[in-house]
């Protein structure tokens, strides 16, 4: 039981000191670009007036 608690304790503490990496040449367009679809009025009931 005490082998299982050190492991699960090791192995937070390395998921928690792993960082992210993060792209240098990073884009000015935003990752959330609407699509040419979007925000056209499709459902009836739902036009702002």
């Amino acid at each position: 039981m005490r082998a299982l608690l050190t492991i699960t304790i090791i192995l937070a503490g390395v998921a928690l000191l792993t960082g992210c990496a993060t792209m240098e040449d990073e884009s000015d367009l935003p990752w959330n670009t609407p699509q040419s679809w979007e925000g056209s009025p499709s459902i009836p009931g739902l036009n702002q007036y």
